[in-house]
């Protein structure tokens, strides 16, 4: 098993944190051609994005309070079994509706991955030495929008569209056997309180009853809308709009993700250098 304040441990939990996104970029390059095959219109071929993103982000709300509860391997490894199950279903759809639905389903199976990364990370470590282990992760993770469209261009170009989710489901059951190897249970404590709707509810309240959640939150949201109407639009306006092949499509779409990946290392840099802590981070507590 892998020990804390490892570059191994560090590597695993980015490539958790990669799956999801690298489940949009690498497909992305096979937009026009999944319009072309089923007959779909555009926005019909975006919903495979757009339900993705919407089921990610309920995703994420479950998996994190069911693995306080369960621990964090366990769930980790169902997570990923359903992406893997669900990826491989995808190769055999057969209408632009059914791959929609499969798209939700792989989202709401995938999206247990960052979310047990962070957390445990959170189990590990404590403030600036915990924000200093997500950036190292967001650098190496910033890898996967690079290398994913071009992967994927080359699949699309040589093998067609479906190659695309055999090289998802590859990913997956290369995480899997790692997580099932190497990845310790980091879940010490769990909570007194037993699991219920209610509880989870009132959780999620205290964080959004917090002003300062709630300014972050809206900043986040707000880049990655702008991130989201490029990686939905990208593949549509150059390759049909301007003609570019899908294998080239992969390596402009990539050039472009370079800024991102910039920005990462150089917030990795700053907080293991200053040590920057959000503020009022150590005096928060929960509202009454």
């Amino acid at each position: 098993m892998l020990r804390p304040d490892t570059l191994a441990l560090t590597a695993l939990l980015a490539l958790l944190t990669a799956v999801g996104p690298m489940s949009v970029d690498l497909y992305l390059p096979s937009l026009p051609e999944l319009g072309r095959v089923f007959g779909a219109s555009v926005p019909q071929v975006q919903l495979t994005l757009s339900g993705y993103l919407f089921c990610f982000a309920i995703g994420q709300i479950v998996f994190g309070p069911i693995s306080d509860h369960v621990g964090r391997k366990p769930v980790l490894l169902a997570a990923l079994s359903l992406y893997v199950a669900i990826c491989l279903s995808c190769v055999f759809a057969t209408s632009i509706e059914m791959l929609i639905v499969l798209r939700c389903l792989q989202a709401l199976g995938v999206a247990g991955a960052p979310v047990l990364a962070r957390a445990i990370v959170r189990d590990l470590y404590q403030g600036v030495r915990a924000g200093r282990e997500l950036a190292r992760m967001g650098s190496i993770t910033a890898l996967a929008p690079v290398v994913a469209p071009s992967l994927g261009g080359v699949l699309q170009a040589t093998f067609g569209w479906r190659a695309s989710f055999l090289g998802m489901a590859a990913l997956g059951l290369c995480a899997i056997l790692l997580v099932t190897r190497l990845l310790p249970e980091t879940m010490k404590q769990r909570p007194q309180e037993p699991m219920s709707l209610l509880s989870i509810v009132r959780g999620y309240g205290v964080f959004l009853g917090h002003r300062n959640f709630r300014i972050y939150l809206a900043i986040v949201a707000a880049s990655y809308g702008g991130l989201f109407a490029w990686i939905s639009g990208s593949s549509f306006v150059l390759q049909d709009l301007y003609g570019l092949s899908s294998l080239v499509f992969g390596v402009v779409f990539a050039a472009a993700t370079l800024g991102y990946g910039l920005g990462t290392l150089l917030a990795a840099r700053l907080v293991g250098r200053i040590g920057i802590v959000p503020p009022a981070a150590s005096r928060w507590r929960p509202p009454s």
